[in-house]
């Protein structure tokens, strides 16, 4: 071997002596290759099971929230709301009137959530459903095990995939039992889901269903889902306690019985007693491993013929401009758009170049265009928000004004209509979005004006400007008024008469300085002032909260509202914004 090798020319002893280097190369990158791709194969498996499942879950939770709202909205409609009257007091005369009225109720849930197969209420007074179904009159809900449940439990429950008994046709649902908000006692809602919905929450984001399973259980092992695969019997509640315990998300692999396999879980909010799972074989997910082993070999044979014969000459030529694409690309990856790929070569990486300058001037393109629609969706945000009106109010407004006239006060009436239309005129203020303060202060006036007629002796205001200066200032419109109609309808609320209202308008360090001040009930003023930094959203709060996100809108964060409360003495609501030279700047 030694004297053919020295009989070998200086060339072709460099050919050998490259052949082997590429070869030893390739063969060790090919074996770490498969180590790593295996490892590779199967954090991404876990992480793609994982994402699938937390998405599956979000969905869950989403329609969970939808469903619970559109019993929310039942419980405070009108039919509902005269219904809970009637059991409430054991009137039974109105029993089919309700049960007419409320069916548009029922309608209504079952289109903004598709997935509600059935709504059932109980109620002394009897059983109020949709009219497209038929009752199972042998199933009583009094006498079951749901009534009992409900009975011991104050918060909603959810019942694992089952046969409706409620309702002829034994249809597989999954059901929400809950109590009524309303004071009626014994009045129980039952919402039943179709379970293929549910199922194909699940199935739908499976790409290989022969490779992967996805199941919904609660924490005994137990299926929710009554037509979904059985789990295997040897995952069983003491595997669960063992693996998962409490645990709300995560992954692992396991092998039970000869079985090994990779397991995601996720609990869904709505129910942490319920758990989506995913099993997928690991034999499975790497018996690909085996083309890659061969791909590995042919792809060594084919570039050590490839580097002998032309690997300086494409290094230089062929990777000396994609590498100037892709120091590019990083460049860009740094936020820097300006950069442009040139070239004096016309090959395949030279096209790549030109279509990524074709792309980079499209991208800057859309972000003008994206910043300019977000400054038209913010000004529609603000629109919306300012133009919500409480139709409580005009009603009450408008009866106000009927039963004045009716007793002979016609000068009051006079007054509360031309209150009403100055505030109508005041708060439209001819389409602008910007009013000034003295405008602002007439609006609010003019609705207090009209409360103080409709609430006679309940309270009494008054309005002080430091300096009529600060009338001409601008101001955004309508911010007054929801925050006195909040110290009417809350503060003032179980009061007859002794409030106060103070309103006072004054300026600090260059800002302008709202403060209103009232003695009623007050409120949970640090909870609401950290709902209000968090965007959290609730029934509690709605119209300081609407002001507050308005502001954010106007002021791009430059406005602050402070909260504070002492209940019966000083309930304070202190706006500050900038002057309008601040804002300019």
């Amino acid at each position: 071997m030694r004297t053919m090798l020295y009989k070998l020319t200086l060339k072709k002893r460099m050919w050998v002596s490259f052949v082997l280097l590429i070869a030893l190369s390739i063969s060790v990158t090919g074996g770490l290759s498969y180590y790593i791709s295996a490892g590779v194969i199967e954090r991404n498996t876990f992480q793609l099971s994982q994402d699938n499942l937390n998405t599956s879950a979000r969905v869950m939770d989403e329609k969970a929230k939808q469903i619970l709202v559109a019993v929310l909205n039942i419980m405070i409609s009108q039919p509902f709301v005269q219904m809970a009257k009637d059991a409430a007091a054991g009137k039974t005369d109105g029993y089919y009137a309700h049960m007419s009225a409320m069916n548009t109720s029922f309608t209504q849930a079952k289109l903004a959530e598709p997935s509600i197969e059935s709504i059932y209420i109980a109620t002394p007074i009897g059983e109020f459903y949709s009219a497209s179904y038929f009752r199972n009159q042998s199933f009583s809900f009094y006498d079951s095990d749901l009534y009992a449940r409900a009975k011991e439990s104050k918060e909603p429950f959810w019942v694992e995939g089952h046969e409706d008994l409620l309702f002829q046709g034994k249809d597989r649902v999954i059901s929400l039992v809950m109590r009524s908000i309303s004071d009626a006692p014994n009045l129980y809602f039952v919402v039943n889901l179709n379970e293929k919905g549910i199922q194909s929450i699940l199935t739908d984001r499976l790409k290989e269903p022969e490779e992967q399973h996805f199941y919904l259980i609660n924490r005994k092992s137990e299926s929710v889902l009554m037509n979904q695969t059985p789990l295997p019997a040897y995952y069983n509640q003491a595997f669960l306690d063992a693996h998962i315990g409490s645990g709300s998300q995560g992954h692992f692999d396991v092998n039970v019985k000869g079985h090994n396999d990779l397991i995601n879980y996720a609990s869904v909010t709505f129910n942490p007693d319920w758990l989506l799972l995913s099993v997928q074989s690991r034999a499975e997910l790497l018996k690909e491993l085996n083309w890659i082993q061969w791909a590995t070999v042919l792809t060594m044979a084919v570039c050590i013929l490839i580097a002998v014969l032309v690997s300086n000459l494409l290094s230089s030529i062929l990777l000396k401009p994609l590498y100037h694409l892709q120091m590019l690309m990083s460049r860009v990856g740094r936020s820097d758009l300006s950069v442009r790929f040139s070239s004096l070569f016309q090959d395949e990486v030279s096209q790549v170049g030109h279509k990524f300058n074709s792309m980079l001037m499209e991208i800057t393109d859309l972000i003008e265009e994206v910043k300019q629609a977000e400054q038209e969706k913010r000004k529609s945000e603000a629109k919306a928000l300012q133009a919500q009106i409480s139709p409580h109010f005009l009603y009450n407004t408008l009866n106000t004004i009927i039963w004045k006239m009716e007793t002979g006060e016609t000068e009051s009436s006079k007054v509360m209509v031309i209150a009403l239309s100055r505030l109508f005129k005041l708060g439209l203020n001819n389409g602008d979005e910007m009013t000034t303060v003295e405008k602002e202060i007439s609006h609010v006036r003019q609705y207090l004006t009209i409360q103080q007629l409709c609430y006679e002796d309940l309270f009494e205001f008054e309005i002080e400007v430091e300096d009529d200066a600060l009338l001409a200032l601008p101001i955004m419109k309508v911010m007054l008024q929801p925050i006195v109609e909040n110290s009417l309808l809350h503060g003032f609320e179980h009061m007859t008469s002794g409030g106060q209202i103070r309103i006072s308008l004054t300026t600090q360090e260059g800002r302008l300085q709202l403060r209103v001040e009232d003695n009623g009930a007050g409120m949970d003023a640090e909870k609401l002032q950290a709902s209000l930094r968090t965007h959290a959203s609730g029934p509690k709060g709605y119209a300081l909260r609407n002001v507050y996100n308005r502001l954010q809108l106007y002021y791009s964060g430059g406005a602050v509202m402070e909260l504070s409360s002492v209940p019966f003495e000083s309930t304070v609501v202190r706006i500050t914004i900038p002057l309008k030279e601040e804002q300019e700047q």
